[in-house]
């Protein structure tokens, strides 16, 4: 977008037009082509050297995490043969990451010259950004003219969300004996130790291997083997009407951090993980049973939005009969409704064992629970958490036995 400055000048040339068009005469004329080429000649040369201005932008390719620090720089340089009075730069690139903006550059450049900058910028949060632009403004040296002009690299870049590492978390498993479903609220296999280690804040004092603690003195811990017919379903619902009123994205970033953290505990557990969510009308599922898995899960929920375009109902009842009887389904939601509880009880009936944490943001009013549903699930064993944006993750989901 190009500005050009009305000024007193600009002002005096109209009165003098108009005077030299009603007078006439040789001394006017030759006052107004004088103040008509102080006019023209600075905005040829604004238009020149705005043309021969050129840039770069370099930016990080790889995918970072949320709170890493990035180098952004960038090069303005001027190729024409006239030098620039007036130059002012803008950054827009950590705007875009952080929600702030870069203070504006002002300097001169001098024909043939170039001046390079940059920033770090700190991540803030995780997504997939698609920019590379600054705006660069020139003006000749008695202010008439204003020109401003867009430097564009295209790039892009990933930011992961941040792992929050769970010690624990409360996952039912279960076992066909007969025609009756044996639940156990442990995923371990009780027969069979994997290793042993010394004793550490957290765990079981069930787990303690009592001869081998004595014969050492101190306390020796049995870690045992994950039961293979453990498995975990995560559904995280992002129904686009359900975010409308998400100020900052804050639903959706602490629904993807709910989910991110199970999802990790269940990879360092060997345990099978499956994730479902969708993005507009397309369904996603992923699934995953080792730490070396945990990179597809990264990609999709830093992509995660609040736009699903499909009924998130539907999505859940698709998958139900596909489902393994004693599977444990998580649903991470910001609306705890009628209709939601009711298809918890609907998995509960079906032999699986649905929970529920709840997304809100109590300081902007945002996610929703029908506390006589949360009521009726407690009563129907059916275990919920209440997440709010303000409050850590950890504290919430991480269940200690023993």
């Amino acid at each position: 977008m190009n500005n050009i400055k009305i000024s007193l000048p600009l002002i005096f040339f109209i009165i003098i037009f108009a005077f030299v068009l009603l007078v006439g005469g040789t001394l006017p004329y030759f006052l107004f082509y004088i103040l008509l080429l102080t006019f023209i000649l600075p905005l040829i040369h604004c238009l020149i050297t705005l043309k021969r201005l050129k840039g770069s932008i370099e930016i990080p390719r790889e995918s970072l995490f949320t709170g890493e620090v990035i180098n952004i720089n960038y090069q303005v340089e001027n190729n024409s043969i006239l030098p620039i009075p007036y130059l002012e730069i803008q950054s827009n690139i950590s705007k875009q990451l952080t929600g702030t903006n870069s203070p504006k550059v002002t300097l001169a450049l001098e024909k043939k010259e170039s001046y390079n900058s940059g920033e770090s910028v700190v991540l803030k949060r995780r997504g997939y950004y698609q920019f590379g632009e600054i705006e660069v403004t020139v003006e000749d040296v008695f202010g008439f003219y204003s020109f401003t002009k867009k430097i564009t690299t295209p790039a892009s870049l990933l930011v992961y969300p941040e792992t929050i590492i769970l010690s624990t978390f409360k996952i039912t498993a279960s076992h066909q004996s007969g025609e009756l479903l044996v639940q156990t609220s442990d995923f371990q296999d009780k027969s069979r130790i994997a290793s042993l280690r010394e004793y550490k804040e957290g765990d079981s004092v069930k787990a303690i291997h009592w001869k081998l603690s004595a014969k050492k003195d101190i306390p020796i811990i049995k870690d045992y083997e994950n039961r293979g017919d453990t498995n975990v379903i995560i559904f995280l619902d992002n129904e686009s009407k359900l975010f409308k009123g998400d100020i900052d994205r804050r639903l959706e970033d602490k629904s993807v951090d709910a989910a991110l953290s199970i999802v990790n505990y269940c990879l360092s557990q060997n345990i099978e993980v499956n994730l479902e969510t969708q993005n507009n009308q397309t369904q996603i599922e992923l699934k995953g049973q080792q730490t070396s898995d945990l990179k597809p899960f990264l990609e999709t929920l830093a992509r995660f939005r609040g736009n699903g375009a499909l009924e998130f109902k539907s999505i859940l009842m698709s998958k139900v009969e596909t489902l393994n009887k004693g599977s444990t389904v998580i649903i991470i939601t910001p609306n705890l409704d009628k209709t939601m509880g009711a298809q918890g009880i609907q998995l509960k009936m079906k032999n699986l064992n649905p929970l529920f944490i709840t997304i809100t943001d109590l300081g902007n009013k945002t996610g929703y629970i029908d506390q006589m549903v949360m009521k009726r699930l407690k009563q129907e064993g059916i275990s919920t958490y209440i997440l709010d944006y303000n409050t850590s993750i950890k504290e919430v989901l991480e269940v200690y036995h023993g």
